[in-house]
């Protein structure tokens, strides 16, 4: 019985040490997100009406899961990001690859064939793509954010050089490109 409650105990453990691990990184990402998109120079060619729009992109069942995290930016950012007037919305795969106003679209965890959809659409449209998955760079995905030692951006160079994307240098001189 001792056994049981001792491996029930670590099994505990491990679970809460990944979900604040999670909580961690998704907490890194509301802070960086605008702020990447702020460094994009083509932000507000977007949208006519002089206010950038990050889409966080869902598929499936997961509107709530993308809502919280929108509003959690709207929040933080309160509206603007540096010199740059936005507003976070959750938006789904299908409503946002027909959309062309989209500024920047941040992806939560998706289905492999709806972050291919993403990805298509933001090459064409010239609108960054960022992950919370690092994975989904091989999918192509522009970008992501990893905490290793320090938090880390990747950018998928072959994706960057496939668009025509247009960032503030700043971002490429903290930004580690990966194949």
């Amino acid at each position: 019985m001792e056994v049981l409650i001792r491996l029930f105990a670590l099994l505990m453990t491990a679970l809460f040490t990944v979900h604040a691990e999670d909580t961690l990184l998704l907490n890194a990402h509301i802070r960086m997100i605008p702020k990447i998109m702020a460094l994009d120079t083509q932000a507000l060619s977007h949208n006519p009406s002089g206010k950038a729009t990050l889409a966080i992109v869902y598929d499936n069942n997961r509107r709530n899961n993308a809502k919280k995290i929108a509003d959690e930016i709207n929040s933080n950012h309160n509206g603007n990001v540096g010199a740059l007037p936005f507003i976070a919305m959750a938006i789904s795969v299908d409503e946002l690859v027909i959309r062309h106003d989209i500024a920047f679209a941040y992806l939560i965890d998706m289905s492999k064939s709806s972050v291919n959809k993403v990805a298509s659409w933001g090459t064409s449209n010239n609108s960054p793509t960022f992950s919370y998955n690092a994975q989904n760079l091989d999918l192509g995905i522009l970008g992501t954010i990893v905490i290793e030692r320090s938090t880390v951006i990747y950018i998928n160079k072959n994706v960057l050089k496939a668009g025509k994307f247009r960032f503030n240098d700043s971002l490429f001189q903290i930004a580690r490109l990966v194949e």
